[in-house]
């Protein structure tokens, strides 16, 4: 039974009175280890996925409700709170100011938390027992106090003998009910094969280890494709994967396993060269599908430091073939420039409506912006951040392109990209449909990159009937748009890039829009946004149709240049220099 929380904070500081803290009760690879997480926890405030509240205790006083949604009645505060990372935080203010409310807070979480959640025995979504949530624990709060556990069943043998039971419990549901792929399945074997090999004393935990080492072998051949790109397609969640897998070679490599080193060493390796192709000058990434802003340059200076070293092995224009992304650098110093096309899968899981999404960076300044993720809860918000609404894409009598294929089993050849000299240029292929029309237009985007001078993209859309066509172009919050028209500027902090467009048609500007459909935001953060411009260039279409975009740091040395000719190619001029290229046939090009 669980012990009420007063009577085990009288226990915790009888045993420990006039005690010091012991050094041997070590935090081993804990997170959420500040005193502030540890003062809120002793007055039950939490902060979960950035919304902070206070944990109600259940009827009889004696615990938490594990099972509140939190204050936004979001399943995700449920999940993310019998995560119970907030432990660390305990054990680490107890040992360093010897306070026993603080282990008596940790004991009395632990214990009853144990006594109100037997295992199910079966596959569960709930708060407690989802698969995911119990890797999570272990990972991140039962692991890392587990030695100071240790150290108390002399003391309190039963105590240590439940959490002994309930570790195995969650050693056999993970081994059970995992998920079958995804990044849980890879979180959750990384938590089974960590329980093995920390706790060689479970009479299973070679079992465990076996199993988990299988599972993540086989998720990793399934799920991440030969250029480092994980299969979701998300850099949030290929950030939490190549954490994971980076987390089992440190593992392998403290247990000395330098056979299962050696085979898993080139597969990290390859997740990380992904990251370092991908990341924007500032050293954050795009966030595509489901992606907060994360900082792609601390992870690669802990983890990989050779590919900062050699910028990360890029040249000015580099096509990833299984991931669909080409990635552009140059200007007047290494990779101030940044473009990032996306034309291929969609993504297994996280999935949102930016097929031939194109974004761009000017040193510290993002332009051209994914508008994030904020929410997984369906609806309004949902629609636009998921949605169309929400990417640089184009959107035809109010719906979106259909998407690409959630994964791929072969690279595509050719390949979908070209460099000739100084130019580099990669283009995808979409598909509209509207009720009672399976095919209502085609579209293809051309993005072309002239080294250190500037971006053009060409829109080449046939529609079959008459429909309003909306090209949609997202910008960073901090920068100043417009005023809109034939050729205008967008001024950022340290840098500014002129625009240049098709003249038939109308703008559309929103910033911060909630009514009648959001349109103008961005979500740096799942649970956050900020207003920021979109401008939308609204057109009625009939038949076929060529936009021509061009997008130039201001102040560079050449005026570029581009238009679509009579002969139906996309002339690009800089410098008394013309390069030709066929939207039809975008694999050949002539140079004049």
């Amino acid at each position: 039974m669980a012990w009420p929380r007063l009577i085990l904070a009288l226990l915790a500081g009888a045993l420990l009175a006039g005690a010091e803290p012991a050094a041997e009760l070590r935090v081993a690879g804990a997170q959420f280890t500040d005193r502030a997480t540890a003062d809120a926890a002793l007055a039950r405030v939490f902060t979960l996925q950035g919304v902070t509240a206070t944990q109600p205790l259940r009827a009889d006083g004696a615990g938490y409700d594990w099972e509140w949604r939190g204050p936004n009645n979001d399943p995700e505060w449920a999940w993310f709170f019998n995560r119970q990372q907030w432990l660390p935080a305990l054990l680490a203010s107890y040992r360093e100011t010897g306070d026993a409310r603080y282990l008596a807070t940790l004991l009395a979480d632990l214990d009853d938390w144990i006594a109100t959640h037997p295992p199910p025995g079966r596959i569960t979504f709930s708060p407690a027992w989802r698969p995911l949530e119990a890797a999570r624990r272990l990972l991140h709060s039962w692991l890392p106090v587990g030695p100071a556990l240790a150290d108390l069943s002399g003391t309190n043998p039963e105590f240590r003998a439940r959490f002994d039971a309930s570790l195995t419990a969650h050693g056999e549901h993970l081994v059970a009910h995992h998920a079958f792929g995804g990044n849980h399945l890879i979180t959750e074997m990384l938590a089974l094969s960590r329980l093995g090999l920390e706790r060689p004393d479970l009479p299973d935990a070679d079992r465990w280890l076996a199993y988990g080492l299988a599972e993540l072998k086989r998720a990793y051949e399934e799920q991440v494709y030969p250029d480092g790109a994980h299969a979701e397609l998300s850099t949030h969640y290929q950030r939490v994967v190549t954490l994971n897998y980076q987390e089992l070679l440190d593992r392998l490599r403290a247990a000395d396993r330098e056979n299962l080193v050696a085979e898993w060493a080139p597969r990290v390796a390859r997740l990380w060269s992904y990251i370092a192709a991908v990341m924007t000058p500032s050293g954050a990434n795009p966030q595509n599908n489901d992606s907060d802003r994360e900082d792609y340059r601390g992870l690669l200076a802990a983890h990989a430091p050779e590919l900062l070293k050699r910028d990360g092995g890029n040249p000015f224009a580099r096509h990833l073939p299984w991931a669909g992304q080409t990635v552009w650098r140059g200007g007047p110093t290494v990779s101030e420039h940044w473009g990032f096309f996306s034309a291929g899968p969609r993504g297994t899981d996280h999935d949102h409506a930016d097929h031939l999404q194109f974004d761009l960076s000017l040193g510290a300044d993002d332009f051209l912006i994914d508008s994030g993720r904020y929410v997984y809860a369906p609806g309004r918000w949902r629609d636009y951040f998921a949605g169309p609404a929400g990417h640089n894409v184009l959107v035809i009598a109010g719906r979106g392109a259909l998407p690409a294929p959630r994964q791929i089993t072969a690279e595509p050849e050719p390949p979908q990209f070209r460099i000739e000299g100084d130019l580099s240029w990669a283009w995808g292929d979409a598909i509209f449909s509207t009720p009672g029309q399976a095919r209502a237009a085609d579209w293809r985007r051309l993005v072309v990159y002239l080294r250190d001078e500037g971006w053009v993209v060409l829109d080449r859309i046939v529609a079959f009937g008459s429909y309003e066509a909306v090209t949609q172009w997202h910008w960073a919050p901090a920068l100043a748009v417009g005023p809109v028209g034939d050729r205008w500027t967008v001024r950022g902090p340290a840098s500014s890039l002129t625009v240049a467009g098709p003249r038939e048609g109308a703008w559309r500007v929103a910033r911060g829009q909630e009514s009648p459909a959001p349109r103008g935001w961005f979500s740096p953060y799942f649970n956050r946004k900020e207003p920021a411009t979109q401008t939308d260039w609204v057109q009625g279409l009939r038949g076929p149709r060529v936009n021509v975009w061009i997008f130039q740091p201001e102040g560079g040395p050449v005026s570029l240049s581009a238009e679509f000719s009579a002969t139906r190619c996309l002339v690009v001029r800089a410098g008394g220099r013309e390069w030709h290229i066929d939207p039809e046939a975008p694999e050949t090009m002539k140079i004049r």
